[in-house]
């Protein structure tokens, strides 16, 4: 057996224990990469066997040769993905198709012009060397980010290149000197791959066990202390003389379950980080800020008297004030009590705290969904989604058509609220929908849809204009029953959610739009006869239109 055939078997030997190690890592760590590079050192490992047992099949056999070439280098571009997945490199199955091509062509234009067998192992070797060259070049690149192992392996890539190239192709040395010790950098590459691999998985353990340290005594959304080390500090502190007088603030956030309800949890989550943020603001380094419950905050305040408590107290809810200039209407419940000496248990200063804040709550928490409600609306006409004219008109209309019909006053009261807020669902529309200038295509159209719903939803948490939420639900609906969300026809419709629909579509169609210029009143009234029956109320409309005429509208 000749010295390169006992090269070759010895670089299998090493190989193949290189691929003992991968099956190992891989059966505790299903990772995309270690996948790569295992069936690619495995399709290395079968042509350095071809190599090394059948090379007479190699050499005699010229489809078994290009197989050969093709596999080798497909293998060795598999361990360049695997490595640009490990590298946390987006480059993705684009670059492996991309280079597969690049390199495919060629050597079919190669094969086809009757080239040499070493001329295609050349040109095999140099486009593995260039994938090498470019894995030591992006190693290097990424020192900062992996440490010293990432650039000792980026050299090793880079020396293994210059070696083969240097020795191979430009000294053209037929010995076996250079290369050993190519098998032997090829291998401490692929070995350090293995080694920087598991280099970071400490580092992610490591990891993972500092961040379930922290959630011990952290909430994750908020970043402020949870209950676990609030109750543990609070006998802490409360039991130390040094500490006192120690105080307390006990913080609930008024209308969560509103936003949750109306915007959904993602919402409702960005406002209890503003919520924490305002507090972490208004509080001093020393106080301990923790997340008590689901909307509850508590404060512990050590070395603190009533008075600087209640302050803090007092700029928390200014700053929740100020909030109401931006789309977040926030409102927080605070109660506030101190612990003076040692004898008095800090759990009956807790209670006590609690007690406030739940008494607070009674008043505020009502008051803070109708302020909720209120200021939505003013939103939504500050965002130019429905003009302050439009809704002035609409309720001049509607309390002289509501005098036609008989309305009693509740009923008026009714409609007018309705009227105000009939739109108010638009506010959860994107902004870039709503004031489209071109037509709506159907996609957007459904979204635009579902501002009926929402609409609904925010009368209904409101509990203030609760019983407004049918009316705003179905003022979209036709006479017909094709209108939306539910297809209700006829005398199924609110009265209310009838009337709105007429006086909308009147004002609408009389003033410019986004994507329409306005029509005459004329035009108008004789587009509500035509959809008379059809979108609207065939009883009312007459009624409306006479009402306008008389009134020289």
């Amino acid at each position: 057996m000749n010295t390169s055939t006992l090269l070759l078997i010895a670089s299998l030997g090493a190989i193949s224990v290189l691929l003992m190690l991968y099956i190992y890592i891989f059966m505790f760590d299903h990772r995309h990469f270690l996948g790569l590079w295992f069936f690619g050192w495995i399709t290395i490992a079968v042509n350095y066997s071809l190599d090394a047992f059948f090379p007479a099949l190699l050499r005699q056999n010229h489809l078994v040769l290009l197989l050969s070439l093709s596999s080798y280098f497909y293998a060795n571009l598999l361990i360049f993905w695997g490595t640009l997945i490990f590298l946390r490199l987006k480059k993705g199955i684009p670059l492996l198709i991309s280079a597969g091509i690049v390199w495919f062509f060629p050597f079919i234009i190669f094969v086809n012009q009757n080239c040499t067998d070493l001329q295609l192992i050349k040109y095999t070797s140099l486009s593995v060397f260039a994938l090498s060259f470019c894995v030591g070049w992006v190693m290097i690149r990424l020192e900062k980010k992996f440490g010293k192992l990432a650039l000792f392996i980026g050299l090793l890539n880079i020396v293994w290149v210059g070696n083969a190239i240097i020795f191979s192709y430009i000294l053209e040395m037929p010995r076996m000197a250079p290369y050993i010790v190519s098998q032997i950098i090829l291998l401490f590459n692929a070995i350090g791959l293995i080694q920087l691999f598991l280099k970071e998985q400490k580092k992610e353990i490591e990891q993972g066990m500092a961040r379930i340290s922290y959630l011990t005594f952290h909430d994750e959304l908020t970043g402020l202390y949870n209950k676990n080390y609030f109750d543990e500090k609070i006998q802490e502190l409360g039991n130390n003389i040094d500490c006192l007088p120690v105080s307390l603030i006990v913080g609930d956030m008024n209308g969560l379950k509103f936003v949750n309800d109306v915007f959904g949890h993602q919402e409702g989550d960005n406002w209890l980080k503003a919520v924490a943020h305002i507090i972490q603001q208004a509080c001093r380094q020393n106080d301990i800020i923790a997340r008590w419950g689901g909307d509850e905050y508590a404060i512990i305040l050590p070395n603190t008297d009533k008075e600087t408590a209640s302050r803090i107290g007092n700029e928390i809810n200014e700053a929740c004030k100020s909030s109401q200039e931006t789309d977040m209407m926030l409102s927080i419940s605070l109660g506030v009590s101190t612990k003076i000496d040692i004898e008095t248990d800090i759990t009956s200063v807790l209670k006590e705290a609690e007690d406030i804040m739940y008494g607070t709550k009674l008043v505020e928490g009502k008051k803070a969904r109708g302020a909720i409600v209120e200021t939505l609306d003013s939103l939504l006409q500050k965002k130019n989604y429905e003009s302050k004219e439009h809704l002035e008109r609409m309720e001049t209309m509607a309390k002289e058509l509501a005098r036609i019909l008989n309305f009693h006053k509740e009923n008026l009261t009714y409609l007018v609220q309705a009227i105000h807020l009939h739109d108010i669902g638009k506010i959860g529309i994107p902004e870039s929908i709503i004031l489209k200038k071109t037509q709506l295509d159907e996609s957007e159209w459904h979204i635009v849809k579902k501002h009926v719903e929402i609409g609904y939803r925010i009368a209904r948490a409101s509990g203030e204009f609760a019983h407004l939420g049918d009316i705003i639900l179905y003022h979209q609906e036709w006479w017909n029953g094709q209108g939306y969300p539910q297809g209700l026809e006829e005398e199924e419709i609110p009265l209310n959610s009838r009337i709105i629909s007429i006086l909308d579509a009147f004002d609408v169609m009389t003033h410019n739009q986004p994507y329409k210029p306005a029509v005459s009143i004329n035009e108008a009234m004789d587009e509500l006869y035509r959809k008379a029956g059809v979108q609207f109320d065939p009883d009312i409309v007459p009624l409306f239109i006479k009402m306008l005429t008389d009134k020289n509208l």
